[in-house]
C-alpha cells in the first residue's frame, strides 16, 4: 500500500468519526429527517441527505477560491443564523399547526406526494439554516480539507466520502428506526411526537435568531 494511500484511508476513518459525532448531536436536520420520514416516508427524508451532501461538496469546491474566509466571518454566521432561524421557526410553526388540527395523521400509511426536489432542497435549507454547521465547515471542516489536499486529490475525496458516510450511517439508522416505529404509533402518539419536533424546531429557530441578532 502506498503511503498516500495510507494516509488518505486514515484521513478518511478520522473524517468518519469525527462527522458521526456531529451527526449524532441533535439538531434541525435531525429533527426534520424524523418528521419528514412520519409525514412523507423513509424515501423523501433520504433525499434530504442528497441535498445535504450536494451543499458540503460545494462547500469543498468553495474553499479552493477562499470561501472559507467568508465563513469564518462572525457577520456571515449572524445572517445565517437570522435567517435560518426564520426558516426553522417557519417548520416549527407548520408542524405544532398540524399536530394540533390532526392534519399529519391523515392518510398516514400513504405519504402525500410531493415535487422530487423539495426533500433534496430543504435538506440544503435546513442544513444551511444551522450557523453551528457553518461554524464546523470554517473550523473542523477546513482543517481535515486542507490535511486532504496536503496528500492529493485521493486524500479530499477520502476526507468527503468519510464524512458522508458517516452521515448516511447514522441519518439512516435514524430514519430506519422512524419508519418502523411509525407503524406502531396511534393517531395520538403520532401526533405528539411532531408536536414534540415542531416545538423544538420553534426553539432552534428563535435561538439562532437571537444569537444572530446579538451579533450583529
Amino acid at each position: 500500500m502506498s503511503p498516500e494511500l495510507l494516509a488518505a484511508l486514515t484521513l478518511g476513518g478520522s473524517a468518519f468519526v469525527v462527522g458521526l459525532s456531529g451527526a449524532m448531536a441533535p439538531g434541525s436536520l435531525l429533527t426534520v429527517i424524523i418528521s419528514r420520514t412520519l409525514t412523507r416516508g423513509p424515501g423523501s427524508a433520504a433525499l434530504m441527505l442528497v441535498g445535504h451532501a450536494l451543499l458540503e461538496g460545494a462547500l469543498l469546491v468553495g474553499f479552493a477560491f477562499g470561501l472559507q474566509k467568508v465563513l469564518a466571518d462572525p457577520r456571515v454566521g449572524s445572517v445565517l443564523g437570522v435567517v435560518g432561524g426564520v426558516i426553522l421557526l417557519w417548520l416549527g410553526y407548520r408542524l405544532v399547526s398540524d399536530a394540533l388540527r390532526g392534519a399529519a395523521t391523515e392518510n398516514t400509511q400513504e405519504p402525500r406526494s410531493e415535487p422530487r426536489m423539495g426533500p433534496v432542497l430543504q435538506g440544503i435549507t435546513v442544513s444551511l439554516s444551522n450557523p453551528y454547521w457553518t461554524l464546523w465547515w470554517a473550523t473542523v471542516g477546513v482543517k481535515l480539507a486542507a490535511d486532504g489536499l496536503v496528500i492529493g486529490p485521493i486524500g479530499v475525496a477520502a476526507f468527503f466520502i468519510g464524512h458522508e458516510v458517516a452521515d448516511i450511517a447514522w441519518y439512516g439508522l435514524v430514519i430506519g428506526a422512524t419508519a418502523r416505529g411509525k407503524r406502531a404509533l396511534p393517531p395520538s402518539a403520532f401526533r405528539v411526537v411532531l408536536g414534540a419536533c415542531g416545538v423544538f424546531l420553534l426553539y432552534l429557530g428563535a435561538r439562532f435568531g437571537l444569537d444572530g441578532i446579538g451579533v450583529l
